[in-house]
């Protein structure tokens, strides 16, 4: 078993893809160790983290550099002027005057939960990020195959995804409305799948943002969605126009009936 860990600790350390797959299990962090939040939005600074992980201030800032792009997604922010301003006020709101950040601070990194984790899965050097790390790998050998599968499912659609999004950008034309392209498609896919825009199924499943929207579907509407954004990517490729595109997704999911009234 020692051995097993180690090289999937090793798989988890060096791949993007296997990250992914535990980044949602934020709440290892509280099994691992308590956190103390900066503000109300679970948000935690490169301090808290190299405090948390026992590890040096350096060593954070080294993880954050080589995987800047991996965090991003997750949620780290530099803040400054007004909006450090904000995060001060806040700071002292919460804990008080003898809790703040030094009046000579020009910028600040804070990171999400969700950042927070990668990060632990990212550290080659601390114990901490270890146990955090075995957590994740003793949580993968006791999920049902059903969760494994819906994982899987998941990531397949995020590749997917970013092909659609990818032939969106380099296929529909340099016009003032292509931005609205991106969130267009999708909510035509929503429309044809579910019957409702991603608004709609946002309030309809009380749920904040389109991430968390992905991660409430099940399996087989994994498997849709994917499906029908691969219809997309392979139409807009080859420079159909949306009323087009419309026009074959319905009528490939003409008897769907899921979330339609």
């Amino acid at each position: 078993m020692g051995n097993k860990h180690n090289n999937q600790e090793q798989v988890l350390i060096e791949s993007p893809t296997l990250r992914e797959r535990y980044i949602d299990n934020v709440d290892v962090l509280d099994k691992i160790k308590a956190v103390l939040y900066l503000t109300n939005d679970m948000v935690v600074s490169v301090e808290q983290v190299a405090n948390y992980y026992e590890v040096s201030l350096k060593a954070i800032q080294t993880v954050i550099q080589r995987h800047r792009d991996e965090l991003e997604d997750d949620g780290i922010y530099v803040l400054k002027d007004e909006k450090l301003e904000e995060l001060k006020q806040n700071i002292c709101d919460l804990h008080g005057e003898d809790y703040k950040i030094s009046n000579k601070t020009r910028a600040f990194t804070i990171l999400s939960r969700r950042a927070f984790l990668r990060i632990g899965m990212l550290l080659t050097t601390s114990f901490v990020a270890k146990k955090v790390r075995n957590y994740l790998l003793n949580l993968e050998e006791t999920s049902t195959e059903e969760q494994k599968k819906w994982a899987l499912q998941r990531e397949v659609g995020k590749i997917d995804r970013k092909r659609m999004t990818s032939a969106i950008s380099k296929y529909i034309p340099n016009t003032s409305k292509k931005k609205w392209a991106y969130p267009e498609y999708t909510n035509l896919v929503y429309d044809v799948l579910f019957g409702k825009t991603a608004k709609e199924l946002r309030g309809l499943k009380n749920i904040k943002n389109n991430d968390l929207l992905r991660d409430s579907f099940s399996e087989k509407e994994l498997q849709l969605i994917d499906e029908a954004e691969t219809i997309v990517t392979a139409l807009v490729t080859l420079c159909f126009d949306k009323s087009l595109i419309e026009k074959q997704l319905r009528q490939k999911f003409k008897d769907l009936i899921l979330f339609k009234e």
